[in-house]
């Protein structure tokens, strides 16, 4: 019988076996396999020895039989922490895997290559190309995730697939080994997108002129296609390493990441992995150790992408909003143009006037600032209740509005809120119009009682509570004149993440990530400087 254990995500990811006990060797050796369906309960169930039963199988601590629902339970952990190979399993060690991915450890640094490589070359002759590898995560980080408001997982720094991966893209860039003429420029990075690898809070490096081309790889995915992104991991990572001696990153970035952490480049080639048959699960028991274990076997084909170029790759998967991966990679030669934007942003040595960026709002038509960050720095009144009490006022003001007929006549309407962002990279992101269509939600800092802050809304918690599109509550506008005119209004809104205010990822046609400000220590979007305004009667 098998004893049920912890399967806490902690517990699974240091060590994955239940611990049984076997009656004269009944239900030992492989007690389950199947091959060609996804692992489930309901697989393991189907396929059982006929030496073991289901109903007398797992046991709690007291020895009693589980109930079905626990039962399931524990198969489900069993198929997730353990059938795949999980990343750590490769080096060993997950402070091996994260000094390796911040760009140093034994692979980089090391002076003996046998030795500190023998591990990983015995993983990929054996099992590199013949069994499905789970996407780096680790018990170590568990705890630091949760307390940081990176969510429950043990991804690691700059691999969060769950707070700071939004354009599911991953990309290596390496500056030591001999990559041909397959190599790209390195334009600049933001040190505060990776601080836990330089260990810098805020700040910036470029690279202008000529330095060592480094060659950068990656690999991209579609939501619900995340099966092989574990290989895809380590084959544009560890397995570059030691087939191709591949090494060292670009300095004051991780040597791996998702590209919302790493330096910005012209261009990166692009890998995948296919499966060439179906996935095999088998669980075993060890009569000696009294463990069972669950492992599977696959046959891994490597490969370039269909699109060889990892940004033509996205555009390919994500038409609805292509051009979101030109934050990062900008293609050939744009490293120039990239640059003079960036530091103009930056340093504000801009001349002239940009057409959709450092946009000052009419006096005549719109209100002071009324709160920002960045270049329009001002903060809000100290009081939650006076500052909400004079934002509300400005939006209850009575603007006018065209009632749509021949008569001329006007209606009361509530003031349009206008968001200048200098510095968020998608122009429609620049300059958002936000034309509420329904009663405010109650004044008041008490959210049990159904009380919202809303200035604090738009500054940290942009939520659906009286505030969704889809339920008629407002509108988004690109522009000025399309918000008076109720034309080509947004049609993408997503909400309540804590910490992320106005728009989350909301978007003219589709997702747009990283657009968000937040007042509350977030350093993953791009509205670093933004101002919000508010239309004048």
């Amino acid at each position: 019988m098998l004893k049920l254990t912890n399967y806490a995500l902690t517990m699974a990811l240091i060590h994955r076996a239940t611990r049984v006990s076997a009656v004269d060797g009944v239900c030992s050796n492989t007690i389950s396999s199947f091959t060609g369906v996804d692992c489930t309960y309901a697989n393991f169930v189907a396929n059982l020895d006929v030496d073991c039963n289901i109903t007398e199988l797992f046991i709690d601590d007291d020895g009693a039989f589980l109930a079905p629902e626990a039962a399931e339970a524990e198969v489900a952990a069993i198929c997730e922490y353990d059938a795949p190979t999980q990343f750590v399993e490769i080096q060993g060690t997950y402070r091996a895997d994260q000094r390796y991915f911040a760009g140093g450890g034994q692979l980089v640094d090391g002076d003996n290559w046998d030795m500190d490589t023998g591990r990983i070359q015995r993983f990929e002759t054996n099992m590199g190309a013949k069994t499905l590898i789970a996407f780096p995560e680790y018990a170590a980080r568990v705890q630091y995730n949760e307390n940081t408001a990176r969510g429950t997982n043990g991804y690691p720094a700059n691999m969060n697939l769950e707070t700071s991966c939004d354009l599911n893209t991953v990309m290596c860039c390496f500056t030591d080994g001999d990559f041909g003429d397959v190599t790209t420029d390195v334009c600049r990075h933001d040190l505060h997108d990776s601080p836990e690898s330089n260990h810098i809070k805020e700040g910036w490096s470029v690279f202008p002129g000529s330095e060592t081309a480094p060659h950068c790889v990656g690999f991209t995915w579609t939501d619900g296609a995340e099966e092989l992104i574990g290989n895809m991991m380590y084959d544009v990572s560890l397995r570059n390493t030691i087939n191709k001696g591949y090494r060292e990153g670009v300095p004051g970035s991780p040597m791996c990441g998702c590209v919302e952490h790493m330096p910005v480049v012209e261009e990166a080639s692009c890998r995948t992995a296919t499966k060439t048959n179906e996935i095999t699960y088998t669980f075993n028991f060890d009569i000696e150790s009294n463990d069972v274990s669950a492992s599977n076997a696959v046959e891994i084909e490597y490969s370039d992408c269909a699109n060889a170029d990892l940004a033509t790759q996205y555009k390919a998967n994500n038409p609805s909003d292509p051009e979101a991966i030109g934050a990062h990679l900008v293609g050939a030669d744009g490293c120039a143009d990239d640059l003079e934007d960036y530091l103009n942003e930056e340093q504000f040595l801009h001349q002239g006037q940009h057409s959709t960026k450092y946009i000052v709002p009419d006096s005549s038509k719109w209100s002071d600032l009324v709160v920002g960050e960045g270049i329009h720095f001002q903060p809000p009144i100290i009081d939650p209740i006076e500052s909400d009490t004079a934002f509300r006022a400005l939006v209850n003001a009575a603007c006018q509005e065209d009632d749509g007929t021949t008569t001329g006549t006007t209606t009361d309407r509530f003031c349009i809120i206008r968001r200048v962002c200098p510095s968020c990279r998608s122009e429609s992101h620049r300059d958002i119009y936000y034309k509420r269509k329904t009663a405010l939600p109650p004044m008041g800092t008490n959210s049990t009682a159904g009380e919202v802050y809303l200035l604090d809304m738009f500054m940290n918690k942009w939520k659906s509570y009286m505030n969704n599109m889809a339920d008629g509550d407002f509108e988004l506008y690109s522009t000025y004149a399309d918000a008076l005119a109720g034309t080509n209004a947004w049609t993408h809104c997503n909400y309540d993440y804590n910490g992320i205010g106005f728009p989350r990822d909301c978007g003219p046609y589709g997702y747009v990530g990283n657009e968000w400000n937040s007042y509350t220590g977030y350093h993953h979007g791009y509205a670093n400087h933004h101002g919000f305004y508010v239309e004048l009667p």
